[in-house]
Formats: structure tokens, C-alpha cells, sequence
């Protein structure tokens, strides 16, 4: 299994429906802080606008759901990402502690876009911190 990046989160109020339960549209939220932590935690913020010149586009997002996550319940997401021609592709599990299984997972793929939103190849920062990184073809990985 390779080494996966992990993002700890908890569940807020706010984030629940009238269920009590996590509503749907907060799994992909969770995936983007924890695509932005990986980001962050490789040093390629530098890249990132607004602080630097490329805009990272969603061109293609996938989710699964397995169980409910509710109010005040401690989370974590797994990550994991590779470089695929001009594309970033990140694969995504979200834990929970409390029940120690996961209870979605997800994917999605990005492409860099200049300040004219044009497709720009990765600067090397990006292709030098992604060339160590693993990427398991079954996912969620087994725990």
C-alpha cells in the first residue's frame, strides 16, 4: 500500500441535514481542503493563485458514499495523488475514526489554467514533488 497523506477533520452542526447526518455536497468539500492541504504539505503553494500564476480547474469529480457521518464525529481523509500528462489525479478516502471504516471515497482531476484560463503545463515544482509519489490502483486501500 503506499503512502497515503491524511487530513484531519470534525464534523460540524452546520454540516448535517435534517437527518442529523453529513449531507452529501460536504464529502467533496472535505476532499478540496484535503487536496489543498497535500498541496500545501508538498510546498506547491507558490503555484497557486492567488498567490501565484496557475488556477487549478476541476474537470472531472467522482463520488461514492458507503455510510452516514454525523455531527461532531472525527474524520480523516486519506490522499493520494499522481500526475497524469497535463492532468493532477487525487483519489480520495474518507475515514471515520469512530467506527474505523470508511465511508465514502472519491476522485478528482485537475488541470492548471494561466490568468487567460488556458491550460498550462506543470512548472517542475510539480512534476519533481510528484515523481516519489505512490498510487494504489485498489481504493479505498484495505485497513
Amino acid at each position: 500500500m503506499a503512502e497515503s497523506a491524511r487530513y484531519p477533520l470534525r464534523v460540524a452542526y452546520h454540516e448535517t441535514d435534517a437527518m442529523g447526518v453529513v449531507h452529501h455536497s460536504n464529502h467533496i468539500k472535505y476532499f478540496e481542503e484535503a487536496r489543498v492541504d497535500f498541496l500545501r504539505n508538498k510546498n506547491l503553494m507558490s503555484q497557486h493563485h492567488p498567490d501565484g500564476p496557475l488556477v487549478f480547474a476541476v474537470v472531472e469529480l467522482w463520488t461514492k458514499y458507503f455510510k452516514t457521518a454525523r455531527f461532531d464525529e472525527e474524520l480523516e481523509v486519506w490522499t493520494q495523488a499522481r500526475l497524469n500528462g497535463l492532468r493532477i489525479e487525487f483519489q480520495y478516502a474518507l475515514f471515520s475514526r469512530r467506527t474505523k471504516t470508511f465511508i465514502a471515497q472519491g476522485t478528482t482531476q485537475l488541470i492548471a489554467l494561466g490568468a487567460d484560463l488556458k491550460p498550462k503545463r506543470l512548472p517542475t515544482e510539480f512534476t519533481d514533488a510528484f515523481a516519489s509519489e505512490g498510487w494504489d490502483e485498489v481504493w479505498p486501500p484495505k485497513i
